[in-house]
């Protein structure tokens, strides 16, 4: 079918969209995302990673369409996945994963966020005039059912494309991945999609690309630590009084200039972060280094742990942060034919069992203190930590 508009990405070259999906693209959702960065305060480390969350939205659209094309899926199911692949990230918070753990904890869920905004009028009419039940295209949003699988699991066209894009806009070669050849592999499982025999090394290439890009790239400690500064000052927002769910809805404009405005920390982190004054990372450890007991005691208790590492080190209220990660291994359950037998990747490939204990292996516990008591407080840190995990 010709294309009703064509957009020219750097990554896809020409992407075709139907009527539907420019109607779609110029709604108040879809612009907004044109205000959303991809990565966050990642400019802050490679200073081209600019690109938004709306061009990676075309993007997996996209490669949506792809997929179901290798896959032979009918027009309707096409239909439905390249709508949902477009609207998948609606719903994300301003600053896209910066800010993700901060509204978690109120509860804040960006894919389902996205589901009730397509349910919203503006959206939810232009799909019901296309025969698309909107209620369809929240459950694929969510990783239900096959098509689902095809926009979020261990393989699928939301991590090919953002992969990619943010290796090129990163200008690191970690990223490149076949995508084609990766699309190629996939097969129709039962009510989910799997990876067909001979498809082994390209789905290892697509893991060891993710692996390396979570280190250099999403994992920097540079950005790390300004992702600290930066959700300690919107949670003192927060607690302040400002509406958590009104902020959810902004942009990152939106958001940067209700911190600029601000007095006291807010405002002070806000200008640190404006001309790249950070905090210094004093102590980092591996997680697995501590037991689970432990690394629970952190997670429930990183509040507590952070004032009193402060007081017994002489520092101010919020010159300390605790950065704990979130472990999230889920990219090796991608299931895979080997030998006429359908196996998890990480039986399958030793080099996937590698990659994972590796990425296990990379995971740290990091403290960051203000530039000015680093040298001092770095000496002293280790000590001081022990006392407050057991």
């Amino acid at each position: 079918m010709k294309p009703y508009k064509v957009i020219r990405d750097p990554i896809h070259g020409d992407i075709g969209l139907s009527e539907l999906e420019v109607l779609l693209c110029d709604t108040g959702d879809m612009q907004r995302l044109r205000r959303v960065k991809q990565n966050g305060l990642c400019y802050l480390v490679y200073p081209s990673m600019n690109s938004t969350r709306f061009e990676h939205s075309l993007g997996v659209m996209n490669l949506g369409g792809v997929a179901c094309a290798h896959l032979e899926l009918n027009e309707r199911q096409t239909k439905l996945l390249r709508a949902a692949c477009l609207l998948h990230d609606i719903g994300h918070t301003p600053l896209s994963h910066t800010t993700e753990k901060i509204f978690a904890s109120y509860g804040v869920d960006h894919e389902k966020l996205s589901t009730e905004k397509i349910g919203m009028p503006e959206i939810k009419k232009l799909l019901e005039a296309e025969d698309i039940n909107p209620g369809e295209v929240g459950e694929i949003i969510l990783g239900r059912g096959l098509l689902g699988s095809i926009l979020s699991s261990a393989v699928d066209v939301d991590k090919m494309d953002y992969l990619v894009r943010d290796a090129y806009y990163a200008g690191v070669a970690y990223g490149v991945t076949d995508v084609e050849r990766v699309l190629k592999t996939l097969r129709v499982g039962e009510n989910e999609i799997i990876v067909g025999e001979g498809g082994l090394s390209a789905c290892e290439s697509l893991l060891v690309n993710r692996n390396l890009m979570y280190q250099a790239v999403y994992r920097h400690h540079t950005k790390r630590i300004a992702e600290a500064m930066f959700c300690r000052a919107l949670r003192k927002i927060i607690e302040s009084g400002e509406d958590y769910q009104r902020i959810c809805a902004m942009d990152d404009y939106e958001l940067i200039s209700l911190m600029r405005s601000q007095k006291g920390f807010p405002k002070k982190i806000m200008s640190m972060l404006d001309n790249r004054i950070l905090y210094k990372k004093v102590f980092s450890k591996k997680i697995l280094s501590y037991t689970e007991k432990q690394r629970k005691n952190i997670t429930l208790n990183t509040g507590e742990i952070e004032e009193k590492l402060a007081n017994k080190l002489g520092l101010e209220e919020d010159c300390l942060l605790l950065d704990y990660p979130e472990i999230r291994m889920s990219e090796y359950k991608v299931k895979i034919m080997d030998q006429g037998e359908l196996k998890p990747i990480d039986e399958a490939s030793s080099l996937a069992r590698t990659l994972e204990e590796n990425e296990l292996e990379k995971h740290t516990i990091d403290v960051y203190v203000c530039q000015d008591k680093a040298n001092n407080v770095r000496r002293r840190f280790s000590e001081a930590f022990k006392a407050y995990i057991t």
